[in-house]
């Protein structure tokens, strides 16, 4: 138990690392479900192991999703004619 524990916690620091990789949020919503399985996966055992599975999937996903998006957009300004960037 205190293996998969271990395991659980590395895999969780780097779902945060890996599901703010991108600026599209289906991409780190996949990457946050795929981490989360695998933690399911690992802490969940017997019987239980598809629900954990299932479980740390469905928070993966949730988690990735709301990572914030660091993309950067260029506007202008129709009267005035000057540029600015602000978060798309």
């Amino acid at each position: 138990m205190i293996r998969s524990a271990g395991i659980a916690v590395v895999l969780l620091a780097s779902l945060s690392g890996l599901a703010g990789c991108t600026d599209n949020q289906g991409v780190n919503a996949g990457t946050g479900a795929l981490v989360g399985a695998a933690v399911g996966n690992q802490v969940g055992s017997g019987s239980g192991k598809t629900a954990a599975t299932l479980a740390g999937a469905a928070v993966g996903a949730q988690v990735g999703a709301m990572q914030p998006t660091t993309r950067m957009c260029n506007y202008r300004n129709t009267q005035t004619g000057q540029t600015y960037q602000a978060a798309c």
